[in-house]
């Protein structure tokens, strides 16, 4: 749940298994995620967000009034303030580990602009943001270059099974082992990162999470 509350959105402490904070948003909003679900053998198709927000409609609230606050901001332009608010949130929780969306997924490249933005105002705390938003990243990797090095922006493979997105950094969803991957090994400690921090780490090209 949210710790703070802003007219820009609030950051949300980390659950049992993440360390950190997070930021997250209606999992019902995703642009390229909410086609995705509609097709079976995609990840987005057994997304874990979707089905928590149904059983605990109080998520769905909270997380739906972050995209609305963000809503706002495109509208407005106001993308300095919300970059502000963020980056305070996160400093002020003392964290060093903070991850985006863990519901839902970016709106726009704009958005992708400003939490960029929001990892330049922070940078002691390392920036994790898995996304199916190709599209948004070529376009800020077009028009701004390249992303702050404690950012690390993780493009999620289409398919489970698939095959690995040619990205710096990305992520895919398996039955078996993947070669040349690192595997999410959360299942054998109780469902927990514990001291793992692979998808934060630039140093590690693509995380292989088990399907579940």
């Amino acid at each position: 749940m949210p710790r703070n509350i802003s007219p820009y959105g609030t950051i949300g402490q980390g659950n049992t298994k993440m360390p950190g904070t997070v930021y997250s948003i209606d999992a019902f909003a995703c642009v390229t995620g909410s086609k995705l679900a509609a097709i079976a053998g995609t990840p987005c198709s057994i997304c874990y967000a979707r089905k928590l927000q149904k059983f605990r409609t109080n998520l769905g609230v909270a997380y739906r009034r972050n995209l609305e606050a963000w809503r706002a901001v495109e509208a407005s332009k106001n993308y300095a303030a919300w970059s502000a608010s963020m980056a305070a949130q996160i400093t002020a929780t003392g964290t060093a580990y903070h991850r985006w969306f863990d519901f839902g997924d970016l709106q726009s490249t704009a958005q992708l602009r400003a939490i960029a933005d929001v990892a330049l105002a922070t940078p002691t705390v390392n920036h994790w943001l898995p996304t199916q938003e190709r599209g948004m990243l070529a376009e800020f990797t077009l028009l701004y270059g390249a992303l702050p090095a404690n950012l690390v922006v993780r493009v999620s493979a289409s398919t489970i099974d698939g095959t690995v997105p040619k990205s710096a950094h990305s992520s895919i969803v398996v039955t078996t082992a993947t070669a040349g991957t690192w595997p999410c090994e959360a299942r054998t400690r109780g469902n927990q990162c514990g001291d793992c921090r692979a998808c934060w780490e630039p140093t590690v090209k693509t995380v292989a999470y088990p399907k579940h």
